[in-house]
């Protein structure tokens, strides 16, 4: 990897630069995902290997890109793939478009690991501490994927290891990027979360014609297809009534999705995003919007809450609120007592969600207490792909027998309840990295004042506060691994001042020796 620039961002022309740099690194970003998803629909092979050399010389030539042309992927990729999906007539070849970002994510990953042996990269001793922890998580999340792939479907145990690997390597690319490169995402995040807002607004407003406009109508098609064939609809006509009648029926929901709010609100159209994932597409919004706003931003984190409710992702919501009270509370002088609110709030948040869905019978608190009950039996752990929303071993899950019994048959809906039941004991690794990332966040917020520390603090502590009863919340990459792009970004930047300072410091010494 290049080390031009490594001295960037400490004067003003090199301010000037970085920002130019900036709006370089969004338009690459962008071309490169077109660039991946054109390859993947040319051929699957072709696709792997030209999106794999692409990322190989972006991260030699242009390192300080990655994370942006990282975010570029998770938000936009699936719009590129929905205008491929009529030229697509293989499902398996349009399955393997939407794993286009997994490989840009690996090989970057692959890079920056190589990357981490390198003298100057040891030399950093800020770093080391986290980069050694990423390693011990990684071999940890590796041991249990050969478990699962050798006890349970290896499709099964892929998916998991790709749901589970990505906050990691999301971490590990940022913080090594930014230690060793002048990283800016301010324009970045400004342009991606506008497109988004942008976005989300049309396909409230004008809806499956505004989709038609890319055959995003045509993605959402294939995925009906899809659930047809497995017989979700059916399951879902006997059970309650409902009779499918078009594309815009599947993206119709109650207020919040809560069976309680159904008498008092009309059904709501649930904005998917341009990544056709509406859970994901909230917490992408609320992560970009938390971001902007600890930078001075408020019209776009405000501008994103309608689109919030509408799509109603609770835990979403959830972030960006504490985030706007957080903002409004912080000044450096009270900062211990705005991260203890923050701490306070998820917490009431969370023992109240359990305590509300343990007497409604709620399918996230069943899965939790599935995880917790299993995990007490088997302590190493099952390995992943065994359990959990995404895993066939779910299918035939009885959620009637599960709210009798007052706990589900395997682990599903808790991202902590999963990863107790997959992971056993290697699970609370995980768990202790993010507490270790919290703490490290109080630790900077308090020296330093800098928001982008009030940011990871929130971020982190609202995302694992979620994932008690939302596997989302840790398994898509747009909530804990675009969270960890930017906490990566922000420690890598800190961790890079503190060293050129430390050399500037030495440097004096020397010369009036």
């Amino acid at each position: 990897m290049s080390v031009t620039g490594g001295h960037a961002g400490f004067n003003p022309a090199a301010q000037n630069s970085l920002r130019s740099d900036a709006v370089f690194h969004l338009f690459i970003a962008i071309l490169s995902v077109i660039a991946s998803v054109s390859a993947f629909a040319v051929w699957t092979p072709f696709g792997v290997a030209a999106t794999f050399l692409l990322t190989l010389i972006l991260s030699i030539a242009l390192p300080g890109c990655i994370p942006a042309v990282i975010a570029c992927s998770f938000l936009y990729q699936n719009l590129v793939v929905a205008w491929f999906t009529p030229f697509v007539p293989d499902h398996n070849t349009f399955d393997a478009l939407r794993g286009a970002n997994f490989v840009i994510l690996m090989a970057a990953f692959g890079m920056f690991f190589i990357a981490s042996f390198q003298y100057r990269v040891r030399a950093l001793t800020e770093l080391r501490p986290w980069l050694l922890f990423s390693f011990v998580l990684c071999g940890t999340v590796c041991f249990y994927f050969a478990l699962g792939a050798v006890h349970g479907g290896p499709k099964d145990a892929v998916i998991y290891f790709r749901n589970t690997i990505t906050p990691i390597a999301c971490f590990h690319i940022a913080i090594l990027a930014a230690s060793l490169y002048p990283v800016d995402l301010r324009k970045a995040i400004f342009w991606l979360c506008v497109g988004a807002i942008a976005y989300g607004y049309l396909e409230q407003i004008f809806r499956m014609d505004f989709l038609s406009l890319f055959h995003g109508d045509l993605y959402i098609q294939r995925g009906l297809k899809a659930q047809i064939e497995a017989g979700v609809w059916e399951k879902r006509l006997r059970e309650t009534g409902f009779v499918l009648r078009g594309l815009e029926d599947t993206m119709m929901t109650t207020f919040f999705n809560i069976k309680l709010l159904s008498d008092l609100f009309p059904p709501i159209f649930r904005n998917g995003g341009p990544n056709f994932h509406p859970i994901s597409y909230a917490y992408g919004l609320s992560i970009m919007a938390t971001w902007l706003l600890f930078r001075g931003r408020w019209l776009l984190p405000i501008a994103a809450i309608p689109l919030l409710l509408v799509i109603g992702s609770k835990g979403a919501t959830f972030m960006l609120i504490v985030a706007l009270g957080a903002r409004v509370m912080f000044r450096p002088s009270r900062a211990e007592l705005t991260l203890l609110a923050v701490v306070v709030l998820s917490g009431v948040w969370t023992v109240a969600a359990i305590a509300f869905g343990a007497t409604h019978g709620d399918y996230h608190v069943l899965g939790l207490i599935a995880g917790v009950r299993e995990f007490l039996h088997n302590p190493l752990g099952q390995g992943l792909g065994i359990g959990g929303n995404l895993s066939s071993t779910s299918l035939n899950l009885d959620w009637d027998r599960a709210q009798g019994e007052g706990v589900a048959s395997v682990p599903v809906e808790s991202a902590v309840g999963v990863m107790l039941y997959q992971m056993g004991v290697g699970s609370f690794v995980f768990f202790g990295f993010l507490i270790a990332l919290a703490v490290a966040a109080r630790k900077q917020l308090i020296a330093t004042g800098d928001p982008d520390f009030l940011f990871a603090f929130v971020t982190i502590v609202t995302i694992t506060s979620n994932a008690v009863l939302q596997e989302e919340a840790f398994f898509s990459p747009l909530a804990l691994g675009f969270c960890l792009l930017l906490v990566g970004v922000s420690f890598g930047t800190r961790w890079r001042a503190v060293a050129m300072a430390r050399g500037l410091s030495l440097q004096r010494k020397a010369a009036e020796i």
